[in-house]
C-alpha cells in the first residue's frame, strides 16, 4: 500500500540531488548573475524539491519510528474506480474529514458505514493501516 509513498520519496530526493548539483555547479563555474534566468529557475526548482523531499522524509521518519497519527469512529467507506484514467481510490470519511487511500488494497470492502480505526502519516495524511472494528449503519 505504501509503494507510491516510497516511490515519491526516492524520486523527489533524487531530483533534489540532481537539481542541487547543477545549481552548485553554476556557482562554482561563476555563471551566476542576477539576470540569469536559468539560475533563478534552477534555484526555484531546487527549493521546491527540497520542500517536497523534506515532507516525505519527515513522514518516512515517523513511519520508521512508528509515530503515526490515528483517527477512529464512524467511517463511511467508498471505493472510487478510476476506470484506467486515474488511480483507484478508497475514500474513508470520519467526522467530516476525508482520508484517501490511493490503491486498490481495500477495494474488497463493500461500501458502507463501519466503526473503524485508521493510522496515517502526520504531514501527507497517507493512510498506512485501517482496521474495521464492526459493521453497521450506526457503526456498532
Amino acid at each position: 500500500m505504501l509503494t507510491g509513498f516510497y516511490s515519491a520519496l526516492i524520486i523527489f530526493t533524487l531530483l533534489f540531488i540532481i537539481a542541487a548539483f547543477f545549481f552548485i555547479r553554476q556557482f562554482v563555474n561563476k555563471q551566476v548573475s542576477p539576470s540569469n534566468l536559468n539560475t533563478i529557475m534552477l534555484g526555484v526548482l531546487t527549493l521546491f524539491m527540497l520542500i517536497v523531499s523534506g515532507i516525505y522524509s519527515y513522514d518516512f521518519f515517523h513511519l520508521q519510528t512508528g509515530d503515526q497519527r490515528t483517527a477512529g469512529g464512524i467511517c463511511e467507506i467508498t471505493f472510487v474506480n478510476g476506470h484506467g484514467r486515474s488511480i483507484d481510490t478508497t475514500e474513508v470519511m470520519i467526522e467530516d474529514k476525508v482520508y484517501n487511500i490511493k490503491s486498490s488494497t481495500y477495494k474488497d470492502f463493500p461500501d458502507g458505514r463501519y466503526h473503524c480505526e485508521l493510522t496515517y502519516l502526520p504531514i501527507s495524511k497517507i493512510v498506512t493501516d485501517i482496521e474495521i472494528l464492526t459493521k453497521g449503519e450506526k457503526g456498532d
